[in-house]
């Protein structure tokens, strides 16, 4: 039975699909599961009674864990961290471990677990996500980005992509045929040159140009185009592509080079990224090509020049189709001659009708001139997408509206990206707004609406928008919108609103211009931002700050009272208690009189090495302290200690003992350091220690360190107080006589051991006693 019980943990010890090491308590592995080898590399007898230190990535990850997890004296029963570890072929990786101490029947520590679980694959997820974030980001500001000219939009745009892919030249071509012609390229200082031509087979993009999709090499040499003429000549060693089609026709490529080969592989997003990018850029190139043909032409395709959309259509005054472009069928599935005679209205979302009315329709039918309005329209297969239409009306010598004539565009993938930009900026409280200067009409994006405290899509003109500004703050943003509109100059600002439920907020609001060719503004935008909380935080922090430069300079002057007020009197008291001691020495007087001098002079001093104490902590809480090393004798800086307390043990019925042995010990410390924490233990030995008990005091050296240990017999503590006894939650407990104490000694010499990078090792039992221990490496 027991060998079944036997193989049956081995089985699930080795079924866990994270690695699991079991090593002895001098860190030797001892066993390790099957999984164990998968994740690091290492068999099982490559790694039995080996340190765990070689599976580390960092040797100082291997000691901190040893002084603070996996150590004799450590109790911990389960702890999760995560670190760096390395596998035998040297790579690194990142991983989750669980750890615990093991101990035996008796409390010991006999050996430590560690389970531990490779987080590469969520990490690159987590890696893979962000770039995927940041690519769509790009896009964003790609697509909705707004420049004077196509030719500005492509450009920019190629040096965006450039940058974040990380590579050193992009490239948009024109192929026709074997030619292979560069229309842009980035950066302007390589030696390349618009219109210039190459032979397609010397190019990577005759790859490129018959593939499906994104073409992607991360080492040209180590790919299986290793050979390819583009490489004998310029020598690129990474390249990532794809192919530019209008209208089903492939027409270039846009591709993406480096001399050097890539560090990590073209991921996903990248790919995705530069499908989309793609797509956009040939609507932009077939755009321009398209304005560049309407421009050669001043009657026939004057509509189509004057409009840079997709769908030309021309209206009745009502809407009715009497011209509809081929690209129609493309966009919304039907022919022209379907839609010749039919009414827009019939084809408009149901939510978009009064929109249409009111935003466009309405002011073009009195002759005014539309730029822009979205909406949805229903496809011929009966789905919806989104439209950006522009209107201009055409009059009659008599001045009356006879034809609108209108240009839309296919936006819905735009749209997606807004809206997935609109929730990221409603998290961020950050909204837009555009303001229609032709047609005095003020456009705000739902999150300003939220800002303002008012119903979404309500009605308001630009005076109202004002009206909102704090009175003290109203001609401020007054004169920067009438110099927007009549200079051309934008404006950043930050001041107070009143929001219409009353309630007063701090804004950021940031102006843009447009401006036609005559350099008219005709467009102002911009962003709003609430910044209330900032606001509110920055204040609540200049009160803190007030409050605690208040609170810093009540405690120096109870400093002050410390260390000078009550120390000079006490000083006094020791010196002058020493001088009538001394000159008592060999007069016959009363022994009890001299006992309590001698009382008087112990106790002061005593006193005093608690205001020490007390000046030592204010330094600690204000300006800091800094240790005076020297060489000291261990022996000689205990036995003043002992002198000074044994007294007081006697007086309670305790024997003080000191052995350190007969050698000299000598070591490179801060003596007062040493006294202040000697002190410390002893005072706390005595205070808790009963008539007949012992307090030993014990020093020690080794190689790498030295310490000091007092050892009592005395009430104990249970391991919940040992826990707390350096923390401000200790509480300040009396002694076995009812003494008091100040409640910062211990505290204090945990700040004191630690600026010798040393450490204080308490072992307790509750009504046996207790046995304090400095420890400080040596340097």
């Amino acid at each position: 039975m027991s060998n079944i019980d036997s193989n049956f943990l081995q089985s699930v010890f080795n079924s866990i699909p994270d690695a699991i090491v079991i090593a002895d308590k001098e860190r030797n592995i001892r066993s390790v599961n099957s999984t164990f080898e998968t994740i690091f590399g290492f068999s099982e007898q490559e790694v039995i009674g080996q340190k765990t230190k070689m599976l580390y990535a960092s040797e100082e990850d291997f000691k901190q864990t040893g002084q603070t997890k996996y150590n004799p004296t450590s109790d911990i029963n389960s702890v999760i961290y995560e670190l760096d570890y390395k596998r035998k072929d040297g790579t690194v990786f990142p991983a989750e471990t669980v750890g615990s101490v093991v101990k035996g029947d008796e409390g010991n520590t006999i050996g430590y677990l560690g389970i531990t679980r490779d987080l590469t694959t969520q990490k690159k997820r987590k890696h893979e996500l962000q770039k995927l974030s940041e690519r769509l980001q790009l896009l964003v500001e790609i697509t909705t980005g707004t420049h004077e000219t196509i030719e500005e939009a492509i450009e920019e745009s190629l040096k965006k992509m450039t940058k974040v892919l990380n590579l050193e030249v992009g490239i948009i071509s024109r192929i026709s045929g074997n030619d292979y012609t560069i229309e842009y390229f980035y950066p302007q200082d390589s030696d390349l040159e618009k219109g210039i031509q190459f032979d397609l087979a010397n190019t990577y993009c005759d790859i490129t140009y018959n593939a499906d999709g994104v073409v992607g090499i991360e080492h040209m040499t180590e790919s299986a185009y290793e050979g390819h003429p583009c490489y004998e000549q310029f020598e690129l060693e990474s390249y990532i592509g794809i192919p530019l089609s209008a209208n089903g026709n492939r027409f270039g490529t846009i591709n993406f080079s480096s001399t050097s080969p890539r560090t990590e592989p073209f991921t996903k997003a990248d790919k995705d990224m530069l499908r989309l990018f793609a797509e956009w850029l040939s609507a932009m190139i077939e755009r321009k090509k398209t304005e560049t043909k309407l421009r050669e032409s001043r009657e026939k395709f004057r509509l189509i020049s004057e409009h840079s959309a997709d769908l030309v259509c021309l209206h009745k005054p009502d809407g009715t189709y009497e011209y509809v472009s081929p690209s129609v069928t493309d966009i919304l599935g039907y022919t022209p001659d379907e839609l010749i005679g039919v009414n827009p209205y019939t084809l408009f979302h149901p939510d978009d009708l009064e929109k249409v009315e009111a935003q466009s329709h309405s002011l073009a039918k009195s002759n005014q001139k539309i730029t822009s309005i979205q909406y949805r329209i229903k496809r011929k297969d009966g789905t919806y997408i989104w439209f950006e239409t522009s209107t201009e009306p055409i009059t009659n010598q008599q001045g009356e509206v006879v034809k609108l004539r209108t240009g839309s565009r296919d936006i819905t993938d735009r749209k997606k990206l807004e809206l997935l930009l609109q929730e990221t900026n409603k998290l961020a409280e950050v909204g837009g707004w555009e303001y229609d200067v032709n047609n005095d009409h003020l456009y705000w994006t739902d999150e300003v609406y939220r800002i303002h405290e008012l119903p979404v899509s309500k009605e308001i003109d630009i005076e109202e928008a004002i009206d909102f500004y704090s009175p003290g703050s109203r001609h401020q943003i007054q004169e920067a919108v009438t110099r927007a509109v009549e200079e051309g100059i934008g404006y950043d600002m930050e001041l107070p609103i009143i929001t219409a439920k009353g309630n007063r907020k701090w804004i950021r609001a940031i102006g843009k211009v447009e401006q036609d060719e005559e350099g008219n503004v005709y467009k102002v935008y911009g962003v709003f931002k609430d910044l209330t909380k900032r606001k509110e935080m920055e204040e609540a922090l200049r009160e803190r700050n007030q409050a605690l430069e208040k609170l810093n300079e009540t405690t120096n002057k109870i400093y002050s009272v410390l260390g000078h007020d009550l120390k000079t009197p006490l000083t006094s008291i020791i010196g002058f208690s020493e001088v009538i001691l001394s000159d008592l020495e060999n007069v016959d007087i009363d022994p009890e009189l001299k006992q309590y001098l001698s009382h008087i002079n112990r106790s002061a001093i005593q006193m005093g090495g608690m205001l020490e104490d007390l000046s030592r902590w204010a330094q600690f809480q204000t300006e800091g302290f800094e240790l005076t090393i020297e060489e000291i004798s261990v022996h000689e800086t205990v036995n003043d200690i002992k002198e000074l307390l044994g007294p007081t043990a006697e007086k309670k019925g305790i024997d003080l003992t000191y052995d350190c042995g007969n050698e000299e010990l000598l070591v490179e410390t801060d003596e007062q350091m040493v006294k202040t924490v000697i002190r410390n233990f002893i005072s706390n030995a005595i205070k808790f220690s009963s008539a007949g008990d012992e307090i030993q005091i014990t020093c020690s050296c080794s190689n790498d360190h030295w310490e000091i240990s007092v050892q009592d017999e005395g009430a104990g503590m249970t391991e919940e107080t040992q826990e707390k006894l350096f923390s401000s939650e200790h509480p300040n407990t009396r002694g076995t006589k009812g003494e008091k104490g100040s409640g910062i000694g211990l505290k204090l010499c945990h700040h004191l051991v630690e600026l010798q990078e040393g450490e204080i090792i308490i072992e307790s039992t509750l009504d046996v006693g207790s046995t304090f221990t400095m420890r400080i490496p040596r340097h």
